[in-house]
């Protein structure tokens, strides 16, 4: 699985989130609405949003926060 950890100009900058790895990916080539923060897959169709990975890491941030803080700082 790939994040997005940036957008430049025409590229985004993405992470492997296993390896490290880093890639260029134009932004031709990402799904509608990916940006930055987004978790992606690539399948024989192309890259595709892991959108049900993106909330289950968002409800994680979230409860670190409120461990941390005491209070919800995010909002699904």
């Amino acid at each position: 699985m790939w994040s997005i950890d940036r957008i430049e100009g025409e590229y985004a900058l993405c992470e492997n989130t296993v390896t490290g790895e880093t890639r260029r990916i134009p932004l031709a080539e990402l799904p509608q609405g990916a940006g930055e923060g987004a978790l992606l897959h690539f399948t024989p169709a192309g890259w595709q949003r892991a959108e049900q990975e993106e909330r289950a890491r968002r409800r994680s941030m979230a409860a670190k926060v409120r461990n941390l803080f005491g209070k919800n700082l995010f909002r699904e």
